[in-house]
């Protein structure tokens, strides 16, 4: 099933487009893996994605309307982690985060909503440090706590800028396993510099540099942690 529809999608900052008529769908058990130059527009096109920017011309279209539209939950996780991260604040409350809708008496989690944000730590991994502070995880173990925190609402559309930045080769791996496995019930979308191991569980790549082009991920050998061959790499799918 198709949830959105980019045609014609023209942006640009001041007299220079960012991007130019960029066309493409997004389908509902997709992993699509957002690759491209720095300057390319791949942050543009997911502030647009998020509805941050609206585009100067074209459309996103909804052909499914009632179940997903412009109003739908997205599940974001951005590329710094390490914002706020000496704020005095623990993993669990961070993940709770995720359940926050304003009510006449301000914001409150329920009961039913704090196991849920336990049980989400849990199939990431951390429910161990549900209880220390952001300032003492690691970077991986804080992108784990930040996708915990997206999945909470069981949003239809996640976005990830750059989850594994700075994160060795094994924990990318895990992250992108884990993500995986929640690609049943959520379409991902995963913008990422280093491809070599993320390849190995996209289903598509956006290609980004102004425009947008749509590559099927061929078939290619991986080893025991899920990396891609670089030769493989660049015998088969040459952008």
């Amino acid at each position: 099933m198709e949830l959105l529809e980019c045609k014609d999608l023209c942006y640009r900052y001041g007299s220079d487009y960012v991007l130019e008529n960029v066309n493409f769908s997004v389908m509902e058990d997709d992993f699509l893996a957002v690759i491209g130059p720095n300057g390319g527009g791949k942050t543009t096109l997911i502030k647009i994605l998020l509805g941050l920017l609206e585009p100067n011309k074209g459309k996103i279209f909804y052909p499914h309307n009632s179940v997903f539209n412009p109003h739908s939950l997205i599940g974001y996780v951005p590329q710094d982690t390490t914002i706020n991260s000496d704020f005095p604040i623990q993993a669990i409350d961070v993940v709770k985060m995720g359940f926050l809708k304003k009510n006449l008496f301000g914001y409150k989690v329920s009961k039913n909503e704090t196991i849920l944000a336990f049980e989400m730590l849990d199939k990431l991994g951390v429910k161990d440090l549900a209880y220390k502070r952001i300032s003492e995880l690691s970077g991986g173990q804080r992108q784990r706590v930040l996708i915990a925190r997206a999945l909470c609402g069981s949003p239809k559309l996640i976005i990830l800028d750059e989850p594994t930045s700075s994160i060795d080769t094994k924990t990318q791996s895990e992250i992108y396993k884990i993500l995986k496995s929640f690609n049943a019930f959520h379409t991902i979308i995963v913008i990422s510099h280093d491809i070599s191991v993320l390849l190995g569980y996209a289903s598509r790549v956006l290609y980004v540099n102004k425009e947008v082009i749509v590559h099927k991920i061929p078939n290619l050998n991986l080893d025991t942690d899920g990396h891609i061959c670089e030769v493989d790499l660049l015998d088969k799918f040459a952008i």
